[in-house]
């Protein structure tokens, strides 16, 4: 019976100690961990909140804007708003063009199962997003392939092993990956491509920018336009439920892969609309971000303390570190409710959302965390460290 399957399996991540569950469900502790400081939430630049960015949403909204779009883009869905919009982001992120996403992960899966074709090859990082993944599983490549982690020798090690000579091959990436904090290193990625597969015609480079979004480049360009690297990457992915504490998400690419999108992908094709609310609310922290400079200066600075405060070097790179800091440990969950009986809103990250071993706390930094929060967070880690060593 269906029902006895599905509870056997829900049984047995209980027993794995892996089952996932929604966190404020117990009221009691929802109240406590709303108390908490956040150094968990992706929202980095502290805008989710920010006075001058929900005054400058309400302005938008008060304009009289209907809750919902009513429709896909393709039937009754689509605005002069939306329209407006992607023409703004094409602009601003410097690409030929811009086409809204519900979501990165419709995004994702939109992108790695349309563009490549029949015979054509991806390569990806080892930790490339669950949305990728998805898309390579449904997609029409002939083959998917990792390569270890940001490691160019290993890229070319799998280039070298495979049939490139006549294939379309995609190199998939993400800026910041999101678990790790790690910083791509597109530039040299890019070059081992170009080794194997000469014709520029025949690469297709897809960069993930959303944790990059908002904490590099200028106005939060992201990552490719901190490094100038316009064309190392062929579409780029942002979304704005991170760095600019909205929702949804866009595509930048050629106007060419844009038309064979709206095409093609099921998951813009077949969805209602991104709302007009929530069009506007991008609009609106596009402009908060335009005027403000400070934030992304902010959370670099906080990121920079909290390594200093935990005792660990900087990571090298040609950009500041990401505001994202993996604590490695067996007892993930044993330590962030320590640190959430300690006052800061911490998670514990485990199997199967990272791999076995793997298991790990993982600090976001925000623009409105201070240098105080900061270091009694590193020092109640230490307090933690010292009673794990008695």
């Amino acid at each position: 019976m269906l029902a006895e399957q599905l509870s056997a399996a829900l049984a047995a991540r209980e027993v794995r100690g892996t089952r996932r569950r929604l966190l404020l469900g117990d009221a009691r502790a929802a109240a406590h961990l709303a108390q908490c400081i956040d150094f968990s939430s992706n929202d980095y630049l502290s805008l989710s909140a920010a006075p001058a960015a929900r005054a400058a949403v309400a302005k938008q909204l008060a304009r009289g804007l209907p809750l919902g779009s009513t429709g896909s883009r393709l039937l009754d869905g689509d605005s002069p708003a939306h329209t407006a919009l992607e023409t703004r982001l094409a602009a601003a992120f410097r690409a030929p063009a811009a086409l809204l996403f519900n979501s990165g992960f419709d995004a994702n899966v939109s992108l790695l199962t349309t563009l490549p074709q029949p015979g054509d090859v991806v390569v990806y990082d080892a930790l490339v997003h669950a949305s990728m993944h998805d898309g390579m599983r449904a997609s029409r490549a002939q083959t998917c392939r990792a390569f270890a982690h940001n490691d160019p020798a290993s890229l070319d090690a799998v280039l070298a092993a495979l049939d490139v000579r006549t294939a379309n091959v995609f190199l998939a990436l993400e800026s910041v990956y999101s678990m790790d904090g790690t910083v791509c290193r597109l530039r040299e990625l890019v070059q081992v491509l170009a080794r194997h597969v000469p014709e520029a015609g025949r690469r297709c480079v897809l960069v993930d920018e959303a944790h990059a979004v908002g904490v590099y480049g200028p106005q939060g360009t992201g990552l490719v336009a901190e490094l100038g690297a316009y064309d190392d990457a062929d579409v780029r992915l942002v979304t704005f439920g991170k760095g600019l504490g909205c929702a949804g998400a866009a595509v930048l690419c050629a106007p060419l892969v844009r038309e064979y999108l709206l095409n093609y992908a099921r998951p813009l094709i077949y969805s209602t609309a991104l709302p007009p609310p929530a069009v506007a609310a991008i609009d609106a922290m596009l402009d908060v971000l335009a005027h403000d400079t400070q934030r992304q200066a902010a959370v670099h600075a906080r990121t920079r303390r909290m390594y200093a405060a935990l005792g660990r070097a900087v990571p090298p790179g040609p950009v500041p570190p990401a505001p994202i800091v993996p604590v490695r440990t067996p007892h993930a969950k044993a330590l962030a409710a320590h640190l959430q009986r300690a006052g800061f809103l911490v998670r514990g990250v485990t199997y199967p959302t990272v791999p076995h071993g793997e298991e790990r706390i993982r600090i976001c930094l925000h623009a409105n965390n201070t240098d105080d929060e900061v270091d009694a967070l590193a020092a109640a880690i230490h307090r933690w460290d010292a009673r794990a060593a008695l």
